[in-house]
């Protein structure tokens, strides 16, 4: 029987940025996961940017985001030789009425991130009639080679167990519990993603599903300068290829891509571009979303046993590695989580 002191469930971007910290603190720690090509972290666009376009502020708490998100994606990819954060300005698309706002958070707290302001946007493959704001630093984080990668590392060095975990194979004991039948472990850590909605112990806490859909589309000529953002994003993958996404369902909750998710896509797409395009390929994933849009970390209050780190949500690459620190100090300090994440707040 293996045996451990933290057994982390799921290796997605909030397992594999868990698993990173628990590492570089020496921590003795497993993983269990089974494969699905359908989890977020294999679908997600990965984008990040340090402004809410909804406001024009500056990202909540950016400052302390984006050093951990640098430090943290620049050790993960020297440890498993992959590279995985792709640093690009984003193109943000606007209509020529909204450019009194842009100037205003140009001169805001927000106008760091804002490099410049274009009253008519000229790049090739964007129609016409736009203004546009650049926005730096900005870029995205190829989430699946990110999980494949680490899950690569963790294999080869005995720290996953490839099988899925059966909730009523957890055996409670008075020094731990006993996972699956073959793994005692002191305390677990899920970090499952959206499986978390049925959790018999987490399930309650704020969780909701929603399902996103994106496409893959290749576009010769297109300028690969910039994320561009209008209704969608369109972000450069290279050799003529984009990604584009994301669609919001909150009432198909399945693993299956739509061609009504499709066609809402290209109707967004069209808006922007002047450029023929082929669609490569179409996908679909489930996301876990929380009630307040926080991530959920902690211990339950009633199974001190079991913690929980999961609803990094639709910015989880740009929160993730911060709240991994957070969640490593709790598990190994006791360092107390912010009010804002703790899981008590739905309990």
């Amino acid at each position: 029987m293996k045996t451990t002191k933290y057994l982390i469930i799921g290796q997605g971007l909030a397992g594999a940025l868990l698993g990173a910290k628990l590492l570089e603190r020496e921590a003795e720690f497993l993983i269990m996961d089974a494969f699905s090509p359908h989890a977020a972290s294999q679908v997600a666009g990965g984008a990040f940017i340090p402004i809410v376009f909804r406001t024009l502020k500056k990202a909540e708490m950016i400052d302390e985001y984006l050093p951990a998100l640098f430090n943290t994606y620049d050790s993960l990819e020297k440890l498993t030789g992959k590279k995985f954060l792709h640093m690009i300005p984003s193109l943000k698309l606007f209509n020529r009425d909204d450019i009194h706002k842009w100037q205003a958070a140009k001169k805001s707290t927000a106008g760091e991130f804002i490099k410049d302001l274009h009253s008519q946007v000229d790049i090739s493959g964007v129609k016409p009639g736009f203004c546009g704001a650049v926005i730096e630093p900005s870029g995205w984080v190829d989430t699946k080679l990110l999980t494949a990668g680490m899950g690569e590392w963790f294999l080869k060095n005995n720290l996953l167990i490839q099988e899925k975990l059966d909730y009523n194979r957890i055996e409670f004991k008075k020094d731990g519990m006993i996972v699956n039948g073959r793994i005692k472990a002191e305390k677990i850590i899920f970090c499952e993603g959206a499986g978390a909605f049925h959790n018999p112990w987490f399930g309650n806490a704020g969780f909701s599903l929603n399902k996103g859909e994106i496409l893959e589309i290749e576009v010769p000529g297109l300028n690969d300068d910039y994320i561009i953002r209008g209704d969608v994003f369109v972000m450069p993958l290279g050799n003529n290829r984009f990604r584009v996404g994301a669609t919001y369902d909150q009432n198909n909750i399945d693993h299956y891509p739509t061609e009504a998710g499709k066609q809402q896509l290209l109707q967004k797409l069209d808006a922007i571009l002047s450029l023929p395009f082929k669609v490569v390929s179409h996908h679909a994933g489930i996301r876990p979303s929380i009630k307040d849009r926080k991530p959920v970390m902690g211990a339950h209050p009633h199974f001190p046993q079991l913690f929980i780190f999961n609803g990094l949500g639709s910015k989880g690459v740009l929160y993730g590695p911060y709240r991994a620190i957070e969640m490593a100090d709790f598990l190994l300090h006791g360092k107390a989580l912010p009010a804002m994440v703790d899981v008590n707040r739905y309990f």
